[in-house]
């Protein structure tokens, strides 16, 4: 028996969890999945809370969680049998989140992470306990990395005029520390609005790259207006009726053009509205450059 994700305390965000150690194990075993074990204080404190309702309740972060692991929630301030398990893992009781992720016998594989809420540790962290127990390393959850980039303000931001906006986008997104791409409008000039990470790569060597391509910089952009085509080859197909990241859109903007995997860039749940949508011949609402957190289906 799994929780209800979208009826179940706000500490445990929107992941359907297992309530049984056993039972999760056994499903560890029986998939070969790895278990992301929460302990977790519920009811429990702001910070309990803020875990929940932030990190475990962002869509595609929630939907790893559920898909690439076997998600167990213990409660630290319980009695009985998950205070058990509370102290078979050496765990405090009434403390701040602490996740372990171990295989289907209860092993930790990789070390136990505490204050799990920093983004880009637990990406990290479930990225080595995948690696460990064998398991491919989906694209979406690869491209995590990129939307916190840009969700937690590590991005830097560079405008580029451009003879055209729309190849402007797909070109620029091949750098590898470009992290989204988007057509747009600075006193009535095409530019594309470049996303990086500034740790990956200077502005100076964006620069030069745009350079190669016969872009030039705006070095003192005025009002940036978002075209009402961004990722043109995106909004051109059906993929425009899913709900995506940011790096998502830029990522599947350049591959349906180029005759990439698109399909590859999604989550299990996004793959499966896309043929929903294609079986019922791409109608629907335009969703793709909406925000991720409102777009996302509530009842899945």
């Amino acid at each position: 028996m799994q929780t209800n994700r979208n009826n179940q305390p706000k500490e445990l965000g929107k992941i359907s969890w297992y309530r049984s150690h056993q039972a999760a194990l056994d499903a560890a075993q029986r998939e070969g999945k790895p278990v992301f074990l929460l302990f977790q204080e519920v009811p429990g404190c702001a910070t309990c809370v803020g875990f929940g309702e932030e990190l475990l309740s962002y869509p595609l972060l929630a939907e790893a969680i559920e898909n690439e692991f076997i998600p167990l929630a213990i409660y630290n301030n319980a009695k009985g049998e998950e205070e058990r398990i509370l102290s078979l893992y050496h765990e405090a009781p009434w403390n701040n989140p602490v996740v372990h992720f171990v295989d289907g016998w209860g092993a930790d594989t990789v070390p136990r992470l505490p204050n799990p809420w920093e983004p880009f540790l637990l990406l990290d962290r479930m990225t080595q306990a995948l690696k460990v127990s064998g398991r491919k390393l989906p694209e979406y959850v690869a491209l995590l990395a990129a939307e916190f980039k840009i969700k937690y303000g590590k991005s830097h931001t560079a405008y580029y005029e451009t003879p055209c906006f729309w190849s402007g986008e797909t070109s620029m997104i091949q750098h590898p520390a470009v992290l989204a791409t988007e057509a747009g409008w600075i006193a009535g000039k095409e530019v594309v609005k470049v996303t990086f990470d500034p740790l990956a790569v200077s502005l100076q060597e964006l620069s030069h790259f745009a350079g190669r391509e016969h872009f030039k910089r705006v070095e003192k952009p005025g009002a940036y207006r978002k075209d009402v085509n961004p990722q043109y080859y995106l909004k051109g197909s059906v993929f425009r009726l899913l709900p995506l990241g940011i790096s998502q859109r830029s990522r599947l903007n350049y591959a349906i053009p180029y005759a990439q995997n698109a399909e590859s860039y999604l989550s299990p749940l996004q793959y499966a509205l896309l043929q929903q949508h294609r079986k019922s011949g791409g109608d629907g609402p335009e969703l793709y450059d909406k925000a991720i957190e409102e777009s996302w289906p509530d009842h899945r």
